[in-house]
């Protein structure tokens, strides 16, 4: 090898140019790694792999991006929209809705005032659900938007069902409009604790990329 083409890498590596060297190569491989990470973050979110997006232009806007195997389907109730998976025989696997947030009348900021309310939207969910019990609460954040969120699991007739509903006023000083976003999943989708409603399977996507307004990331 020519000197002119010195330290080579497997100069580097036998030490050749001492410590220096090979604390130099940590860091490039330590970029090399950080690089890789960033680009797969990247491909993920990019439009191209985001997934079909649903933009709500009335009050409240918001928008959040689901994969081709959820299908929007009629809202329940007062829902602004719903999104769910099925087997082909029609059995429920999961779904994804976003419902209105009204808060009443508080003092201070809305995540001091969250907990309070999400009393009342537990006893709510606990009419609607048989046997439902607490699993987890506290405070969130979706995207940078500050929430208060609720996993659950509960009952519909045999079949265990878990859920995440999540609190979310929008971000703007003494707001008292929001959403509140509901997650449900079942075993039959692979969930196995409460934790995975919105954290794995198809309801990720959509709680991952929610946010107010109508364009994302």
């Amino acid at each position: 090898m020519l000197d002119r083409y010195r330290p080579t890498l497997g100069d580097l590596v036998r030490g050749r140019s001492g410590r220096r060297a090979r604390w130099g190569l940590g860091l490039l491989v330590a970029a090399v790694a950080l690089a890789a990470v960033a680009l797969a973050a990247l491909w993920a979110f990019s439009p191209a792999n985001r997934g079909t997006e649903y933009i709500h232009r009335d009050a409240p806007t918001f928008n959040f991006a689901y994969t081709e195997d959820m299908k929007p389907v009629r809202p329940q109730g007062d829902e602004y929209v719903r999104v769910e998976r099925r087997r082909d025989d029609g059995l429920f696997l999961d779904s994804f809705a976003v419902l209105p947030l009204r808060l009443p009348a508080y003092r201070g900021d809305a995540g001091g005032y969250l907990p309070a309310f999400a009393d009342r939207e537990l006893a709510a969910l606990r009419r609607r659900y048989d046997d439902l019990e607490l699993v987890q609460e506290g405070k969130t954040r979706v995207v940078e938007t500050p929430g208060y969120s609720l996993v659950w699991r509960a009952r519909e007739g045999e079949r265990r069902l878990y859920g995440r509903t999540v609190l979310l006023p929008e971000p703007v000083p003494g707001a008292r409009g929001g959403v509140r976003l509901e997650m449900v999943v079942t075993p039959a989708a692979g969930a196995a604790t409460a934790g995975d409603a919105g954290a794995r399977g198809a309801t990720k996507r959509p709680y991952r990329t929610f946010r107010f307004g109508t364009e994302g990331p």
